[in-house]
C-alpha cells in the first residue's frame, strides 16, 4: 500500500460510521502497525475515545485507565507535537508522572519505550503516531505493535508527518459531521450506546462494562426504544459515533 491509497481510504470513509476504525486501518497497514487507539481531547473536557482495537492484545483495563487518569500525565501530550508524526521513545523519562494520585496507576518500567507504563497496558509496545489539531480538539492518533526488530525509522515518521496535514482535515470534516443524539437515556444507557457507536460487539460491551451480555441487550432494547428505530443501521443514521458536546 502506498501513502495515497492509505489517505484514499481515509478520506472515502468520512462521514461513516467506521471512520475511526477505517483510518486506523489504512495507516497502520502502510506502516506495519496492528494495533491503535483514537482519541479526542476536547478542551477542558474528558477524552473521549473515537476507536481502539486493545481487546486483541488484552489490553483493556489499560487503555481505560489512560482514558480516565493517566492520560493527564502523558509526556507526549504534555509537548503536543499538533501535526507532526511522533515516536514514544523520544518522549521517555526516569521518574514517575506526580501526581501521587495518578501514580498508583502507573509502573515504573525502564524497558518500556516512555520508562513507565499503565497499569493494564499491553507490554512492549512500539508506538508512533500523530495529534491532529482539529476545530474539536486535540486528536490523539496512536499506532502500536509488539516491537519488532527492525523499530520505526525517521523515514516511516516522515512518511507519517506526510499525512499529517490531510489527515487532521480529514478528521476535522468527519468531526463536523456528527449529530447529537437526543436526551432521555440512562448514564447506563449512554454508555451502552457509546460502545455501540463505537463498533462494539454485545460481547464487547459487556466485557468494558462488567456487566452480563443479557444485559447488555436489555439496555440495547431500551434504547432503541426511546429512538424509535429498530436496528443497528438505523442507530448510526440517527447519532453519528461522534456525540455529545463536540460540535
Amino acid at each position: 500500500m502506498s501513502p495515497h491509497q492509505a489517505l484514499a481510504e481515509v478520506i472515502g470513509a468520512i462521514g461513516e460510521a467506521g471512520f475511526p476504525a477505517a483510518a486506523a486501518g489504512a495507516v497502520g497497514r502502510l506502516l506495519g502497525f496492528d494495533l491503535a487507539a483514537v482519541i479526542v481531547h476536547p478542551g477542558g473536557r474528558a477524552p473521549r475515545l473515537l476507536f481502539d482495537n486493545f481487546d486483541a492484545a488484552g489490553g483493556r483495563r489499560g487503555i481505560d485507565t489512560y482514558l480516565r487518569v493517566t492520560h493527564a500525565v502523558s509526556p507526549i501530550l504534555a509537548r503536543r507535537p499538533a501535526g507532526r508524526a511522533f515516536r514514544a521513545r523520544d518522549f521517555a523519562i526516569r521518574r514517575l508522572p506526580r501526581p501521587a494520585a495518578v501514580q498508583e496507576h502507573l509502573l515504573p518500567a525502564p524497558e518500556e519505550e516512555l520508562g513507565f507504563r499503565t497499569i493494564g497496558w499491553p507490554e512492549g509496545l512500539e508506538e508512533i503516531g500523530l495529534h491532529l489539531d482539529t476545530s474539536f480538539g486535540l486528536v490523539e492518533f496512536g499506532l502500536y505493535r509488539q516491537r519488532p526488530r527492525r523499530r520505526a525509522t525517521d523515514r516511516d515518521l516522515r512518511c507519517l508527518d506526510d499525512l499529517g496535514a490531510p489527515m487532521t482535515a480529514a478528521f476535522d470534516k468527519h468531526l463536523s459531521l456528527a449529530r447529537p443524539c437526543p436526551a432521555g437515556l440512562t448514564a447506563r444507557e449512554q454508555e451502552v450506546l457509546d460502545l455501540l457507536l463505537a463498533g462494539c460487539s454485545s460481547e464487547a460491551v459487556a466485557l468494558r462494562l462488567g456487566i452480563a451480555r443479557f444485559t447488555v441487550k436489555d439496555h440495547r432494547k431500551r434504547i432503541f426504544r426511546k429512538l424509535g428505530i429498530g436496528s443497528l443501521a438505523e442507530l448510526f443514521a440517527r447519532c453519528h459515533p461522534l456525540r455529545g458536546g463536540m460540535a
